[in-house]
């Protein structure tokens, strides 16, 4: 598991190198997001994809999640609105360009909604057979992340 002293620590640009320098990571390329998720428009102009940064430690037993929401450019000033051990929801104001949009994009756990001319991101870990927890939550490069541990 990560040494969760340390993990404050790697915040803005020292996780940010840490994405795009890791070799440990499964040879994962940090350059543009791990998945984007195409948004499914309900009104309004939205953005086609949303993107998802996600890196996976495995441990015994389990695994640790981080994961970042690339909302940079098409949110702004994003913030923790609720928030307990399964599940954490930010949310931020979407960009002028953006603000008619209404729609969803979701891939597992994740979840994208455009409405009332904001951006809500969650990861919902609530329902799931074993151990699964949020371990932290805060903003790296102006984006939403969160880690997240998972065990059998």
């Amino acid at each position: 598991m990560i040494n969760l002293k340390l993990l404050p620590a790697l915040t803005g640009l020292t996780l940010a190198t840490i994405f795009t320098t890791s070799t440990a990571v499964q040879a994962q390329n940090f350059d543009k997001p791990s998945a984007n998720l195409k948004v499914e428009r309900k009104s309004g102009t939205c953005p086609t994809t949303v993107g998802l940064w996600w890196m996976v430690f495995g441990i015994e037993g389990g695994a640790d999640h981080i994961v970042v929401a690339d909302t940079r450019f098409i949110a702004n000033n994003a913030k923790v609105i609720k928030s307990n051990d399964k599940f954490v929801e930010y949310e931020a104001a979407l960009e002028a360009k953006y603000a008619s949009c209404v729609g969803q994009a979701n891939l597992y756990m994740y979840s994208f909604q455009f409405r009332h001319k904001k951006l809500y991101f969650s990861v919902n870990l609530q329902g799931r057979d074993g151990y699964f927890k949020i371990v932290n939550k805060q903003l790296v490069g102006f984006r939403p992340y969160v880690f997240w541990q998972a065990a059998e």
